[in-house]
């Protein structure tokens, strides 16, 4: 009888340590599926396009709508870095019709709140293609 007891007692505590692990993986705040997580939609950090008009009292700069952009409102604060031209610069030099680039976040209304506002009004210079020599003066 004491045999059989101390074997039932062998026996239960096999079969525990052996459906433990089944069981600690029950847990009922793992997913229920396996698919990755959601990422969070990108929120977009820039911004460009052709002033339309400027708003000096309420400092906001409208850039025209082009047919893959509608038009953007931008607004600009004290801590926003003005640049024209990569020269330091206040609002009074964004003109209606020059290109603008820059940097901020969009709020919900869909209002940029600029952290940067470059001004650009001097055309790009291209640049040489790579491997090539620059051209040579004309002989005199």
């Amino acid at each position: 009888m004491k045999t059989m007891t101390k074997l039932t007692a062998i026996l239960l505590a096999a079969a525990l340590s052996a459906a433990w692990p089944a069981m600690a993986q029950t847990d009922s705040t793992a997913p229920a599926t396996n698919a990755p997580a959601a990422r969070p939609a990108r929120i977009p950090t820039r911004f460009a396009g052709v002033i339309g008009k400027v708003d000096t009292t309420n400092m906001i700069v409208t850039l025209k709508a082009t047919t893959r952009t509608p038009e953007t409102k931008v607004k600009i604060t004290s801590t926003t870095k003005i640049t024209k031209d990569k020269e330091p610069a206040q609002l009074a030099d964004a003109l209606a019709g020059a290109r603008v680039s820059g940097s901020g976040k969009k709020g919900v209304d869909g209002v940029w709140t600029a952290t940067t506002f470059n001004v650009v009004t001097k055309p790009p210079t291209p640049k040489a293609p790579v491997g090539t020599a620059p051209a040579a003066p004309p002989a005199p």
